[in-house]
């Protein structure tokens, strides 16, 4: 079920949140702060919290390590040489074994920075969002004992970070983020303008990312075409993902009725509400965006986590990852 029905009051447009999660620009700074808030995903605690990244305690997600996990169906692209013989002699089909991943598991964090995501209402930017909330991962992967790489990429490039040990990883993606992606002298790959960005960003992860690699990607996900899903669903067949729906409250719901000028940094335009056919498309164009993203990932083992700029980072993740971590362990019991 679509879990944003609320509807938006005018008194609501001012939400207060912590400085460091306002603003237009993403500021290497509050990015390097989030090293500190670690601790609400549960990283520090010493009793079992089923999170995706709790600290010295066995991830719910499946990984390749040396403690044998479980069984399941071959995939093209899969190692052979991990392949189940047993299974396959009792049930005549091919399968693999697959391992946990204990430590030093390779994180991929997927990071939208194009025009799109540079919009928000009243509190942050979905870029400057995502940008706080990808350091948050990346400094909680870090502490873990994680390797922290990944890909950022615009409307027109995208810069590959391979995953490092250490602080260093992390570093190199807080740099990437605090910079202006499009004068970016790292960027790499000029993109074709027939080819989806989006796709080109998850292919580039596919082609690096070894089978049981974690991987957070973070974006509002528009305009992603079928090749990307297509992509998507391959990550998501080898490697543990979790797809973070970045939106703002605006784009859920119209403001009340009225005219509101709108422009995207070149072109104004008027935003009319008081039309009711407006109202209705206007609502029913996120509604579809975000029930496609989400049924996608409910039926290809992907995870889920929506994230507004209106949230609380902090426990907002910690949430959808504890449920996450949850489910998977629900479902390793049951098989």
């Amino acid at each position: 079920m679509w879990p944003f029905r609320k509807q938006i009051a005018p008194s609501e447009f001012r939400l207060n949140r912590p400085t460091g999660f306002q603003g237009v620009e993403v500021r290497l700074a509050d990015l390097l702060n989030m090293r500190h808030q670690t601790g609400v995903l549960g990283i520090k605690t010493r009793k079992r919290v089923h999170t995706l990244l709790a600290g010295g305690e066995r991830s719910p997600f499946k990984g390749r390590g040396m403690d044998f996990e479980e069984s399941r169906r071959y995939q093209p692209g899969d190692d052979v040489r991990l392949m189940d013989w047993r299974v396959m002699a009792r049930t005549h089909e091919p399968y693999l074994k697959v391992f946990r991943e204990e430590r030093e598991r390779p994180v991929f964090i997927v990071v939208d920075n194009r025009k799109g995501m540079r919009f928000g209402t009243k509190v942050a930017f979905k870029s400057v969002i995502a940008a706080h909330a990808a350091a948050l991962l990346g400094w909680a992967s870090q502490e873990r004992g994680d390797r922290v790489g990944g890909v950022v990429f615009s409307d027109v490039d995208h810069v590959e970070l391979r995953p490092r040990g250490g602080r260093t990883g992390v570093l190199q993606l807080l740099n990437i983020l605090a910079q202006d992606s499009a004068h970016s002298s790292q960027m790499v790959e000029r993109q074709s303008p027939t080819t989806s960005p989006f796709y080109l960003a998850l292919n580039r992860v596919q082609a690096t990312a070894k089978p049981g690699s974690l991987i957070f990607l973070l974006s509002d996900f528009r305009d992603w075409d079928h090749q990307t899903k297509q992509t998507l669903i391959r990550l998501g067949g080898h490697q543990d993902v979790v797809a973070i729906f970045m939106y703002d409250q605006l784009e859920q719901e119209p403001p009340p009725a009225g005219q509101y000028p709108v422009t995207d940094g070149t072109r104004m335009g008027i935003l009319n509400t008081g039309s009711t056919n407006i109202i209705q498309s206007y609502s029913a164009c996120f509604r579809e965006r975000y029930e496609d993203v989400r049924t996608l990932c409910l039926t290809r083992g992907i995870g889920f986590i929506p994230l507004g700029t209106h949230d609380d980072i902090l426990f907002q993740l910690r949430g959808g990852l504890q449920d996450l971590g949850h489910r998977r362990s629900a479902h390793h019991s049951m098989a």
